[in-house]
């Protein structure tokens, strides 16, 4: 199942303004940057100021240093969360991770995306779904004060989807608001889970957008 600590900072800002996807879903535009992964065989595009996680420890720390040798220090310490226990570890969960750039900001909760494979036995269909739907609620549920949706089945362009949404207590008075999609593709069982403060979860409209911009390559 999905590895599910979150990067929680201090304070709350209006942050949404600038989570900005063009709804449009044609090629991507000078302020977006098309990421794919075709070990995996998927791409997503995202908007300015996402940032991809490198999937390696060495990578992440590559990364930092060039980046404080660049002076984008605010940068590096955003990255040096993946060279953490927690961000050890979900580095070996995803197959790919992206986060949003809110620095000098102190937002709770980094707005986060990451996405999940998974392969079994007996190749994953999408009548799988709704089986999958349940399985990773029940997980989720199990963090005690969490609030999950009922699973539920939606069209993205790239195909069928199981969706769910709901929070998770993360600290005092914080809570990790996600979406999470279910998709099946070449019998392996794709997550796309997005996560960002609670209290702002309903605003964030870029979640579905980065979804709907997923495909297969």
């Amino acid at each position: 199942m999905l590895c599910y600590e979150v990067r929680v900072k201090r304070g709350l800002a209006a942050l949404v303004a600038a989570l900005v996807l063009p709804a449009a879903a044609s090629a991507a535009k000078p302020t977006e940057t098309k990421w794919i992964d075709k070990r995996d065989g998927f791409s997503v595009i995202l908007p300015a100021k996402w940032y991809p996680v490198p999937r390696t420890v060495t990578a992440v720390k590559q990364t930092v240093a060039a980046l404080k040798k660049q002076k984008k220090t605010a940068l590096a310490n955003e990255y040096a969360f993946y060279l953490t226990a927690f961000g050890k570890t979900q580095l070996k969960s995803y197959v790919f991770q992206a986060f949003y750039d809110i620095a000098p900001s102190n937002d709770p909760i980094y707005p986060q995306f990451a996405v999940q494979v998974s392969t079994a036995a007996k190749p994953y269909t999408t009548a799988d779904l709704p089986a999958a739907g349940r399985a990773y609620g029940s997980s989720l549920a199990q963090h005690k004060g969490a609030k999950i949706s009922v699973p539920k089945r939606i069209s993205l362009p790239v195909g069928p989807a199981q969706f769910l949404t709901g929070t998770v207590p993360a600290g005092t008075g914080l809570a990790d608001g996600f979406e999470l999609y279910l998709l099946v593709h070449k019998g392996k069982l794709y997550a796309l889970k997005f996560d960002i403060d609670a209290t702002v979860l309903s605003q964030a409209k870029v979640f579905r957008s980065i979804a709907e911009h997923f495909a297969w390559v």
